[in-house]
């Protein structure tokens, strides 16, 4: 009988034990969970705010062209070259 007295008090400890870390870890996962998604939105964000700087660069970049190609040629108008 103490044998068995002996394992069941081992096996409730031992389920406790497990209880008590899945609990604990559950928490912390969570945390976890819920932190990389404000990462997840944050980046996004940033990732959203670089994208439309690339495009306001890129048409800057286009207007400069066309406006060099305008004023070569009116350069080539007024001096021709020979």
């Amino acid at each position: 009988m103490r044998i068995a007295t002996y394992a069941a008090v081992g096996l409730l400890a031992i389920l406790l034990g497990l209880g008590g870390g899945y609990l604990f870890w559950g928490a912390r996962v969570t945390d976890l969970s819920q932190k990389m998604e404000r990462d997840r939105s944050e980046h996004n964000y940033r990732i959203a705010e670089m994208e439309q700087r690339v495009k306001g660069a890129e048409e800057r970049a286009r207007q400069e062209r066309e406006a060099r190609k305008v004023l070569e040629d009116e350069l080539h108008r007024v001096r021709p070259l020979k």
